[in-house]
């Protein structure tokens, strides 16, 4: 049997299911075939070789519901960059992070309401570094995030090592603002550690942010 990425049957499969959903995008293969390709490109890949392998992967990746909300986190991206500017200006170069000798961790995280651990939808997080929003890895990574319920309140960001400030023998201090008009602005410090790969998802940091909702606000809309 030849050599397989399971990877592109997963995606494919994510990747139709949320188009199916979506009516403002073109509904072309080669529209398709564009959000497949920027997912593939940000997800490491997994090689099989028997058809045995291809039955274990495709069972274990079922129920690696973790590795599914990335995706689908990375479907949304690819539609909403797409919307945003030319398809010709999506595909990026990352000959420039094969270079590169040092890296941050990928951050995941979700925005939950305090008191009933609720999904909060349309939170806007901003990684911030000095102060400032942090520069991601590649353009493709938003910062800003805004938290949706078809990402079920998760945020993720994929922050550059910048050689010219940064100390690669030291953690990095980084922290997380978080803002909704329905709830009160809450900020998070905490620091990343330098690392000699990039890899997706076993270099990860997951800050869980419990919002405290403003007063008056009726929580009801949180279950609509």
């Amino acid at each position: 049997m030849a050599i397989k990425n399971l990877m592109e049957d997963i995606v494919k499969s994510v990747a139709k299911e949320v188009l199916k959903k979506e009516n403002d995008i073109p509904k072309t293969p080669e529209y398709e075939q564009d959000i497949i390709a920027y997912v593939l490109n940000r997800v490491p890949p997994r090689y099989i070789t028997s058809e045995r392998g291809v039955i274990h992967g495709k069972l274990e990746s079922r129920f690696l519901f973790q590795q599914r909300t990335d995706i689908l986190f990375l479907v949304h991206e690819a539609i909403q960059n797409f919307k945003s500017r030319r398809l010709t200006s999506t595909h990026l170069d990352y000959t420039g992070m094969a270079k590169q000798q040092w890296f941050l961790p990928h951050i995941l995280g979700e925005v939950l309401e305090e008191t009933t651990f609720s999904v909060v939808p349309d939170t806007e997080v901003t990684l911030l570094y000095e102060g400032k929003p942090a520069q991601m890895v590649d353009e493709g990574w938003m910062n800003p995030f805004l938290t949706n319920k078809a990402t079920m309140g998760y945020y993720h960001f994929w922050p550059a090592f910048i050689e010219e400030k940064m100390d690669a023998k030291n953690p990095i201090p980084f922290s997380i603002r978080f803002e909704n008009e329905k709830f009160v602005p809450k900020e998070i410090e905490f620091t990343l550690k330098v690392q000699e790969n990039a890899n997706f998802y076993e270099s990860r940091v997951i800050p869980i942010a419990l919002l405290n909702i403003k007063e008056g606000v009726d929580i009801s809309f949180l279950y609509e």
